[in-house]
């Protein structure tokens, strides 16, 4: 194996890695968040809310950019390892560029959220009510920017995951299809405001991104002790 193709597979054990904690810690900051905040309706509530939850909510969306960068890694790296192996297949290549591009959107999203959201919620309370009336109309965000930052990777972890099926463990398999499918279903509770599946969903990713950081951080570390 050459020495570019374990230089990838190293960083994207560490990219795994990071990834995995930065989402465990961004689910525990989710899960204790106020509903009017997780779901981003924005209302007198919403702002009342974000007075308390101000702090958490910036280290929210830094980690959040955090953890979609470490996800391109992620990306770079099993395209460069099935490349090697010859397993490049157009589909999974067509969705890896698809999730890059939604990962972009989510970074920008985060550095929106993390720098507007702020801003607005110090101003709210001294504004008119006409203003007021204006930025609840037009709300502090839009949620179905998740289809693009969630969904498209969502679909990526899925696509790969069944390609991949011959190279990955088996386990490993089933902890990315089932992360994809836990990231659809986010989307679709942000898009129908489904309050329970947001929990639901969360709880089980304090279990799998892990579980799925470790599987995933010893399959390129392993592979790349092997091609050394």
């Amino acid at each position: 194996m050459s020495k570019s193709i374990t230089d990838y597979l190293k960083v994207g054990a560490f990219c795994a890695c990071g990834l995995s904690v930065f989402y465990f810690v961004i689910t525990i900051l989710a899960l204790f968040s106020p509903v009017s905040i997780m779901t981003y309706h924005t209302g007198d509530q919403y702002f009342s809310d974000f007075e308390s939850y101000k702090l958490c909510f910036v280290i929210l969306k830094v980690l959040m950019f955090l953890a979609n960068a470490c996800l391109v890694g992620v990306i770079f790296s099993i395209y460069k390892f099935n490349k090697s192996k010859g397993e490049t297949k157009a589909w999974l290549n067509f969705f890896s560029l698809l999730a890059i591009i939604g990962l972009g959107v989510g970074m920008l999203q985060s550095i929106e959220d993390a720098t507007q959201v702020p801003h607005l919620a110090k101003n709210f309370d001294d504004s008119s009510s006409e203003v007021q009336n204006v930025i609840i109309a037009f709300g502090v965000a839009n949620p179905a920017i998740y289809t693009l930052s969630l969904g498209l990777p969502a679909l990526w972890f899925i696509v790969m995951s069944i390609s991949c099926r011959n190279l990955f463990p088996k386990v490993l398999v089933l902890l990315g299809i089932l992360w994809g499918i836990g990231s659809l279903s986010i989307v679709v509770a942000h898009l129908f405001v489904i309050t329970w599946l947001f929990y639901i969903i969360e709880a089980g990713a304090l279990i799998m991104a892990p579980l799925w950081g470790i599987f995933q951080t010893h399959f390129f570390w392993k592979e790349y002790r092997i091609g050394k």
